[in-house]
């Protein structure tokens, strides 16, 4: 069953579009009618559909500003436009603005309309794998590099308004090598996706754990109220991964050294961050691995915050 919501204030037209459905054997349609634009956000936000028909002129909503508010009210729901008016320029726009396609009514055979209903499904779900790939690790599921980035910078703008500390930690495995060239690649893919689930249990969901590539990782932890509370979950993180993994019928052992900077007490650009929290995880790292240092930028007094894990 295909769960259809037809946003359509024209009682003919929406009838048509459902007789249209109903007289389809090949699949069954399940169609919801509204009338407008509000009750349609209303629905979205309490419903699951599969796909929308998306009249673009409704008593509370015209043109391609009606397209947009139904995708920012759902960006994953696939989106037809059904129009009166048959306007090759403005199907085009539709299209270039996230519609899956447009059809005029009452033109075409149900098998156009179904059929555009199955494809549009199809292409928002490629769509959405596509979206995946580019912004997450395929082997960790973990945020990548490039959604890691975008994330930082968000996070930055949201720590000078509100005038909370950032936390930005970078960790390199210590030991990994040994386990990928003693117990091969496979059980280094299976060791990876472990340490990813115990960094995901030591902070928060609000959080952002990523992996940059290899056995290097980040993390960005916002909202804290002081350097202390880094370091409680530095202190939480290293004492996790000094537990051996069991992977199938190994054991392995190793370690972590975590570079933590803290924004805007070190008041640069992403770049500039990670180079100070690159090298402080190197200084953990030299002092013999399984421990956690922080960046002092140059203004700053006092020895840096260190500690080490047994």
């Amino acid at each position: 069953m295909i769960k259809i919501l037809l946003v359509e204030d024209n009682d003919v037209d929406a009838h048509l579009t459902q007789d249209i459905l109903a007289e389809w054997s090949i699949e069954q349609f399940d169609v919801v009618h509204v009338t407008r634009l509000s009750e349609a956000f209303g629905r979205l936000g309490k419903e699951r559909f599969d796909a929308v028909l998306l009249d673009l002129s409704l008593p509370d909503g015209y043109g391609l500003p009606t397209l947009r508010q139904v995708q920012a009210a759902n960006p994953t729901i696939p989106i037809i436009v059904l129009s009166g008016v048959s306007d090759q320029a403005l199907a085009l726009q539709a299209v270039q603005n996230g519609a899956q396609d447009y059809l005029v009514k009452g033109q075409g055979q149900p098998e156009l309309l179904t059929r555009s209903i199955r494809y549009a499904i199809e292409r928002k779900r490629a769509e959405e794998r596509l979206t995946y790939l580019a912004q997450y690790d395929q082997l960790t599921g973990l945020v990548n590099r490039t959604l890691f980035r975008d994330r930082l910078i968000q996070a930055m703008a949201r720590s000078k308004r509100l005038q909370q500390p950032l936390g930005l930690m970078l960790l390199d495995l210590d030991r990994f090598k040994a386990v990928n060239d003693t117990m091969g690649h496979d059980v280094g893919d299976h060791l990876l996706k472990a340490v990813a689930g115990r960094l995901q249990d030591c902070v928060r969901e609000v959080d952002t754990v990523a992996r940059m590539g290899g056995d290097e990782f980040t993390i960005i932890l916002e909202g804290l109220s002081c350097e202390g509370d880094i370091a409680i979950v530095a202190r939480r993180i290293t004492e996790s991964l000094a537990q051996p993994f069991i992977l199938k019928e190994h054991q392995a052992s190793i370690g972590v050294s975590i570079g933590i900077t803290v924004y805007p007490s070190d008041d640069h650009e992403i770049d500039v961050l990670l180079k100070h929290a690159d090298a402080a995880m190197y200084r953990a790292k030299q002092q013999g691995g399984n421990s956690f240092q922080f960046h002092t930028p140059l203004h700053a007094s006092g020895p840096s915050l260190s500690s080490t894990s047994s």
